[in-house]
């Protein structure tokens, strides 16, 4: 475990403590967030900016309690890439541009 995952877990449990989520479910809510949304946009970071938006997505996760039952996980990770790009407009205009790309002609390959 690195030192950014320590830290994520630190932060996740006191996000944790005002909310029905457990900090493990929202490491892991965060991680595959950032996951879906870096994939469409095929969207690599370095290990510091990849933390930063993992804290970011972890407190939007735990202001909107994304965690509860009533959500289904497809809506959650929408929500979260959404987010993303009002935040990130550069990205968000990458992701679009690429997701236009393989409507036109498939999945690129690099």
């Amino acid at each position: 475990m690195s030192d950014f995952d320590r830290q994520l877990h630190r932060e996740a449990i006191d996000l944790c403590q005002t909310g029905p989520a457990t900090p493990d479910k929202l490491v892991a809510l965060a991680h595959a967030g950032l996951k879906a949304w870096a994939k469409v946009g095929n969207l690599h970071f370095p290990p510091e900016k990849r933390y930063v938006l993992l804290q970011e997505i972890m407190r939007y996760c735990a202001g909107e309690c994304l965690l509860a039952c009533c959500f289904v996980s497809e809506d959650r990770l929408e929500w979260i890439a959404d987010m993303l790009d009002a935040s990130y407009p550069r990205y968000a205009c990458t992701r679009a541009r690429l997701a236009a790309r393989r409507n036109r002609y498939g999945r690129p390959r690099f």
